[in-house]
């Protein structure tokens, strides 16, 4: 199963799910604002995006995900608006058999998010300076 959303809301902790029988591995990801974006200090990040279409992309390539790394269901909430330094911005959590495929999946997944879904982040200052983030995945 494919569960994403793009919420302004805040992000809740993790609950527990002991509904996957048949899965040996879950992996919860938390990408969270820190304190500096393009070598400046910032107090939050703001994310903008295209709603509809990256709504779809991102559903589009978590199925993708599923069936390339054969996992049993991945949810991912990405978070949108002023999101203060500390918060999470973006959580993923895949179920798989075994570990492996779910690290590759997660991985994989990250790095085709920031290429592919129309979101776009703008690093926020103290003084209310707001500049473009280009930053991109390191490998």
């Amino acid at each position: 199963m494919v569960k994403t959303e793009i919420t302004k809301a805040k992000i809740p902790p993790v609950g527990e799910d002991d509904s996957k029988k048949n899965a040996g591995s879950e992996i919860i990801f938390h990408g969270r604002v820190r304190d500096s974006e393009e070598d400046e200090k910032i107090i939050a990040l703001d994310y903008e995006c295209y709603q509809g279409m990256a709504e779809k992309k991102l559903q589009a390539l978590a199925e993708e995900s599923i069936q390339k790394f054969n996992i049993i269901d991945l949810f991912c909430t990405h978070r949108i608006g002023v999101i203060p330094v500390g918060e999470i911005s973006l959580r993923i959590v895949i179920w798989s058999k075994h570990r492996g495929e779910g690290l590759r999946a997660l991985d994989w997944f990250i790095i085709e998010l920031k290429k592919q879904v129309p979101i776009w982040k703008w690093g926020v200052t103290k003084e209310g300076k707001r500049f473009p983030s280009t930053s991109k995945y390191e490998q």
